[in-house]
């Protein structure tokens, strides 16, 4: 919902022949605006009447000027001098620009606001909201800038939102505007050679044209100019993009680089560029020190400059986990790629690309989970305390892979001595000496006697043995190879969900290393539970039971043919549903595991030398 209320705020903007984008920034801001004020400089694209009839039918009343061009400096402080006394505060904003989430106007209080621009890749920071009467004007004949007197009280808009600069407009649709901007701003610097913000902009004009010669000249002359420190930065990082893009020498532009990141140690995208430069050439060990290292500088809160906030929210974490991979350091490399699928803002192929490399990794993780965790074992014995959760799996097809789950799950269920309350086992498979070995090494576990190994009658003999709310049933013969506080977050997505009967462990209930996790569109989250999706179908393998709702749903029925799928149908008849976990966190040992095939680089220079590694990002 809109969070506007207290001030009135008149929307400002300059505009010419955008008639193809204007409705759609119209219907972003309209929530939070009272009223308008807009100047048009030109169309001949019926812009002016689409502005007045949207706005007709928005029913915010305004204004529409009509006034020649001039330049951007001149004519967005004509703009800006025309909304005075239409509200308490004017916001500035560009005729292709959307609002994406919920800036929050409830606590206004300084002269001026910053408002956050970019996406989930790349963000800065810009005045756009100025306070009635607040005398700022606009200089620049392109890439204008507001200025405003120095006793001005200037503050961030902060809240969970930022605009989003489509560069969609008439100006990014001429194919000619970097050239265009290129010889205003030669001009510009020809006038007032010590003008920095030209300068900076003619190096960045010369970029985007990818006429790198004059790009570097440029940059070098503003580094020179020294000022603004974050503007100074990205010129030298901007230099070094420069030197690669010219063939010099690697060396060379990685002293720029680290100059770069010497002159401002806040910032992680000159380390960043240099590891993935060395991964690129397959020298994993330099790439992953410098992708270590960037990955440690946290996001830069104080900057306001052209920020990588992908760099600092997964790229470079992206890249040392692909390193680490190939340096063997596996249980490195899983943790950071579990690290990142837990995250938000990642690209959904990114995502997937990671979800394949973190189980490019699991070999390594089976080892370490099958150890015998004697300490925690004797532990349990010790003190099982109230049954708050009910752990049960069933025994078989022979006591080593039995032993193999039940180490597994011990090594990898974070938080099983926090819920820990009893351990069944339905068996009818293994010896009296299999049996009195397993009850040797895990004295908490509590043998169930069955005489069939019908699925149905083995889970109703199960049920029938618990008592407390939740029910985490390990079926047979699963590997757990991943750590994590499983049976917290299971309680968690029940908690939120109060419709799901049964939360699997496994992502589409899985048996084996897909490469795939849930898409970020899919999934849901809370505190406690992390990302998970709500499933069509109940989980055969390792899976949380809510009892209450699975006697709801009329429990598990002893002469079912299939359990599952009845408990499914009779689930669904009264309004229950089933969820899962976001990724695949074990695998039926019972079946041969298959190694997940290495994947081919997606991004490289020259045809791979290794046949297996992990899949690299663009």
């Amino acid at each position: 919902m809109p969070v506007t209320a207290r001030f009135a705020i008149c929307l400002n903007m300059i505009v010419k022949d955008e008639a193809d984008v204007v409705a759609e920034t119209l219907d972003s801001v309209a929530p939070y605006i009272s009223s308008w004020v807009i100047v048009d400089t030109g169309s001949t694209d019926g812009t002016q009447d689409l502005i007045r009839n949207h706005m007709a039918r928005l029913g915010i009343p305004g204004e529409l000027h009509e006034r020649p061009w001039r330049d951007f400096g001149h004519n967005r402080t004509e703009a800006l001098n025309l909304a005075q006394g239409h509200g308490d505060y004017i916001w500035v904003i560009d005729a292709d620009d959307i609002v994406v989430g919920t800036p929050d106007f409830t606590e206004l209080s300084a002269d001026i606001y910053r408002m956050r621009l970019g996406d989930a890749s790349f963000m800065y920071w810009r005045p756009q909201l100025f306070r009635d009467g607040v005398p700022v004007r606009y200089e620049g004949v392109v890439h204008e800038t507001a200025v405003w007197e120095p006793d001005c009280i200037v503050k961030r808009l902060e809240s969970d939102y930022y605009v989003e600069s489509r560069r969609l407009g008439a100006r990014n649709r001429d194919a000619q505007k970097y050239a265009h901007d290129r010889d205003l701003l030669l001009a510009e610097v020809e006038r007032n050679p010590e003008h920095a913000r030209s300068v900076f902009y003619l190096a960045q004009s010369y970029f985007d044209l990818e006429d790198f010669a004059n790009a570097r000249k440029w940059y070098e002359r503003r580094v020179e100019m020294e000022g603004s420190d974050e503007e100074v930065y990205y010129s030298i990082v901007r230099l070094a993009e420069s030197m690669a893009h010219l063939g010099w020498p690697w060396q060379v532009v990685q002293d720029v680089y680290i100059q770069a990141w010497e002159f401002r140690p806040t910032r992680a995208e000159a380390l960043y560029a240099i590891a993935r430069r060395y991964r690129e050439d397959e020298r994993y060990l330099p790439g992953h020190l410098f992708a270590q290292r960037a990955a440690q500088i946290p996001f830069p809160e104080n900057d306001l400059l052209f920020i990588g906030a992908d760099v600092y929210a997964w790229r470079a974490m992206d890249e040392q986990a692909v390193c680490a991979s190939q340096l063997g350091k596996h249980a490195e490399a899983f943790g950071l790629c579990r690290r990142l699928l837990a995250s938000s803002g990642i690209p959904d192929g990114d995502r997937q690309r990671i979800a394949a490399n973190r189980d490019f990794s699991v070999p390594v993780m089976f080892a370490a989970a099958s150890v015998y965790p004697e300490a925690l074992a004797h532990r349990l014995v010790a003190g099982p305390g109230e049954a708050k959760v009910v752990v049960s799996l069933v025994a078989g097809p022979d006591r080593e892979t039995t032993e193999q789950a039940i180490n597994s799950f011990l090594n990898c269920c974070l938080d099983l001595s926090l819920w820990f309350g009893r351990f069944l086992v339905v068996d009818a498979v293994l010896s009296a000496s299999d049996r009195a070995l397993l009850r040797e090494r895990y004295g908490f576990l509590e043998f169930v006697d069955c005489t069939s190994d019908a699925p149905a009658i083995q889970l109703a003999q199960l049920r029938a043995q618990i008592q407390g709310r939740f029910w985490l049933h390990l079926a047979q013969g699963w590997q757990f190879f991943a750590p994590d506080n499983y049976i917290t977050r299971m309680i968690a997505v029940l908690a939120s969900e109060p419709q799901v009967v049964q939360v699997g462990i496994n992502f589409a209930d899985a048996d084996k290393l897909t490469g795939v996790c849930a898409a970020e569109h899919e999934v849901r989250r809370s505190p406690d539970a992390g990302r998970y999706v709500l499933a069509e179908a109940v989980a055969s393998g390792p899976a949380m039971f809510d009892i209450a709702r699975l006697d709801r749903a009329g429990g598990i029925v002893a002469s079912d043919p299939d359990p599952i799928a009845e408990l499914g149908w009779r689930a669904a008849a009264v309004g229950l549903q089933t969820a899962s976990l976001d990724e695949v966190l074990c695998v039926a040992a019972v079946r041969p595991v298959q190694q997940p095939k290495a994947p081919a680089r997606a991004a490289k220079k020259a045809p791979a030398k290794k046949a297996r590694r992990p899949k690299t990002p663009h």
